[in-house]
């Protein structure tokens, strides 16, 4: 499980569900925001329609339905939310089909726009007397709730204008009216901008910003909130980054102090890789929050919330050093101020980033019932399993820990880590070998219905499982399907750091893909474009490679390599070994034993690790060692032992080397003829069944092999009818797919 890149728009110590990335207290000086004529306008739609529902009530005649009243509410709450637009925009959203209001309140509405300049200030003073009014009547429903405190605050605004003010205001408005209705007679399509209110969480409500409207306090927080929230739960619905950092700008210039909108733009920033603009925001970030916080008090002490975060910063672009540098300044300055969630949170990563701090400290797992640390706790455990897995810890221990992780999630509805945690149990179950209940486990993530506050989580732990299904897919010669969830994957997780899991499943299935086909060049491409995001695995698929073209000498270099990584994890330890069993196997002057010798320090290594399908595929390679040492009873015992494992957990190319390897030992077995006819007529629905595995696969080479073998066998036998007929089908793959270099026979 990768760090977590996620979002904290407020303090650490408010808002503790919230991990990853934390801001100290900010004590942000609220001032009046500025009534502009948009601002103005609103209100007068909504006097309008108050107008308007009451003669409806007291005339039925005046048809104005449910439909009406529910499309303004809903038309309402985006005027306020969002900032100022210019009036041709606002014209046209009032006649759209979506948000369109009622005929009789536009016109009533155009009226009172014009008697603003015909009857002139008079009009502002009445207003300022029916807001009075609404708020003070105890049978107004507009004393609570949104629209009552916009309409507070547009009262407490008029209340402390001068009377210069209040004119400036009186003739904005003016000219906010005229300026706008010449636009709209001019082009009736300037207003047809509307359809931007279709995903309000994820587009912004106008197109053209005024030089003299504003983001209000209110506003600027509730966007900072509503991207922030998404970027941490479903980052597809926040807006691209061009279109967010424009917004950002804006915020930035009407409220150059506010702390929160540099922090989202250095979330912004990573996301697309800018190393040196999310430095610069995460400074102007911590700058403006100590400048907020020095304010009220004497001592800032929370100092150590910056440092973390740059800690945070180094660790998304792989600057380990830098990353742990910062941290340990985080917690020197964290155990100064006694802070303890910071010291949890600089503890959790300081466990991610240095492999030999591994421990989780049981002191804070016995102060979960503090609501500030359970999320760190939560994130602690599943840390804490991961490192427990690399090291041979117990299986049956490691699953006990993670329930208990759960069951903090659950209880608090982290969905977030809800997700880790599932995720985290199908790749412990793939390190184990089970890999039919490792894919049923991210099956079951996928289907969750994961939501809190009528939001969907879409995060890390759902990417990791869609990644997981896409490499069990193309193992099982799914191809098609296999991209078709690679295609819905980088849809729904376009940017980093998410993007980075299924760029690894693509390169690793396109890598074995072309090995499989004999498209070495291809294959060489998604090997090298692999190694920026997975340096073991890339060097792993090389040495494959290097193996499948008969270039032993190289496959030996790259995993000597390889092994001679003291960081290097014992499931990749384990795979490498087996490789270089293999590369041994083609070396002349090497002997069996040499390579009975580094199958047995792979058993030891898989052995301690419990992992039991790397231990069924090193079984079957003793088999086929032991077979080309003319010892085939030996040979079948050893197949046998791992046949069922390998058919239950093995992708379809192991299932068909392992029946291909089972039958040459079956046949082996017998010393007569009859015998080894007899079993060689049970084997060969085994053998049809390998060849399927094989074609589907597209790996044809091995599709000979079989024929080959069959062929091979009959002809020994004297039977000519069988070998011509397996012989035929040899030349016909041949002729159909033709390879210019044979395996020899290699049992890869």
């Amino acid at each position: 499980m990768s760090p977590p890149l996620t979002v904290a728009t407020m303090s650490a110590k408010k808002e503790p569900e919230s991990f990853g990335f934390w801001l100290p207290n900010q004590c942000t000086a609220k001032t009046m925001d500025q009534l502009t004529p948009h601002k103005l306008a609103v209100v007068f739609l909504i006097q309008e329609y108050l107008s308007l529902k009451k003669s409806a009530e007291e005339n039925p005649a005046v048809e104005f339905t449910a439909r009406d009243r529910r499309k303004f509410c809903m038309l309402l709450l985006k005027l306020i939310q969002y900032p100022d637009m210019a009036y041709k925009d606002l014209y046209g959203l009032l006649t759209s089909p979506v948000y369109g209001i009622h005929r009789a309140h536009l016109e009533e509405f155009e009226k009172l726009m014009k008697l603003l300049k015909t009857v002139g200030v008079e009009v502002l003073f009445d207003l300022y007397n029916v807001i009075d009014k609404l708020i003070t009547d105890n049978a107004s429903s507009y004393q609570i709730g949104i629209v009552g405190l916009y309409f507070r605050r547009v009262y407490v605004t008029l209340d402390k204008m001068s009377f210069p003010e209040f004119m400036a205001l009186y003739r904005n408005s003016v000219s906010y009216y005229e300026k706008g209705a010449r636009a709209v007679q001019i082009s009736a399509s300037a207003f047809s901008n509307s359809d931007c209110f279709m995903k309000p969480e994820t587009q912004p409500v106008y197109k053209d910003r005024n030089a003299t409207s504003k983001w209000s306090t209110k506003q600027s927080e509730l966007f900072v909130a509503q991207q922030s929230a998404l970027l941490q739960n479903n980052e597809i619905g926040a807006l691209s980054p061009k279109e967010m950092q424009a917004r950002l700008n804006e915020i930035i210039h009407d409220h150059p102090l506010y702390s929160q909108a540099y922090f989202l733009s250095y979330l912004n920033s990573v996301r697309v890789r800018d190393f040196f603009n999310a430095t610069d925001a995460l400074h102007r970030s911590f700058d403006r929050s100590t400048l907020h916080s020095m304010t009220m008090v004497q001592d800032n002490k929370e100092y150590q919330y910056s440092a973390l975060n740059l800690a945070i910063l180094h660790a998304q672009f792989n600057h380990n050093e830098e990353a742990l540098a910062s941290i340990k300044e985080c917690i020197m300055l964290a155990q100064e101020n006694s802070d303890k969630i910071c010291l949890q949170l600089a503890h959790a990563w300081l466990c991610l980033l240095d492999s030999s701090k591994s421990q989780f400290s049981e002191k804070n797992i016995a102060n979960k019932e503090l609501m500030t640390l359970v999320h760190s706790i939560s994130l602690g455990i599943q840390s804490l399993v991961k490192s427990s897995a690399s090291t041979g810890y117990t299986p049956a221990k490691l699953f006990e820990v993670l329930l208990k992780s759960d069951i903090l999630n659950c209880q608090t509805s982290m969905m977030d880590l809800i997700a880790n945690g599932i995720a985290e149990r199908a790749a412990l179950w793939a390190i184990y070998g089970k890999n039919e209940i490792s894919s049923l486990c991210s099956q079951l993530l996928l289907n969750s219905d994961l939501k809190t506050l009528g939001k969907t989580y879409n995060g890390e732990g759902i990417c990791q499982a869609l990644c997981s299904l896409i490499i069990w897919l193309a193992i099982q010669g799914e191809f098609n399907l296999s991209l078709t969830v690679l295609k819905h994957t980088r849809e729904r997780f376009p940017r980093y750091p998410l993007s980075k899991s299924w760029m690894i499943a693509d390169f690793y299935i396109s890598a074995i893909q072309a090995i499989f086909r004999g498209e070495w060049t291809d294959a060489s491409n998604a090997c090298y474009q692999l190694y920026p995001l997975d340096k073991h695995l890339s060097l792993l698929q090389r040495a494959h490679l290097a193996l499948a073209r008969l270039n032993p000498k190289s496959a030996d270099q790259l995993l000597r390599l390889l092994l001679d990584d003291e960081s290097l994890e014992p499931l990749t330890r384990v795979r490498a070994l087996i490789l270089v069993a293999h590369t041994l196997t083609q070396t002349p002057q090497t002997t069996q034993m040499e390579v009975i010798n580094v199958l047995n320090e792979a058993l030891a290594i898989a052995n301690k690790n419990y992992l039991d399908y790397e231990k069924a595929l090193i079984e079957m390679h003793f088999g086929h060692v032991l077979l080309t040492m003319n010892l085939p009873t030996q040979a079948l015992k050893s197949v046998k032992g791992c046949l069922e494992n390998i058919l239950t957990n093995g992708g379809i190319y192991d299932k068909a080397k392992v029946l291909f390897l089972f039958t040459k030992c079956t046949v082996a077995v017998e010393q007569d003829a009859p015998g080894k006819l007899a079993a060689m007529a049970k084997c060969l629905p085994m053998l049809e069944q390998a060849v399927q595995y094989f074609a589907k696969l597209e790996c044809f080479v091995k599709v000979k092999d079989v024929h080959g073998y069959v062929a091979r066998f009959y002809h020994e036998l004297g039977m000519a009818t069988e070998r011509n007929q397996h012989a035929y089908r040899f030349r016909q793959v041949e002729q159909q797919h033709p390879t210019a270099r044979e395996y020899l026979g290699l049992f890869f």
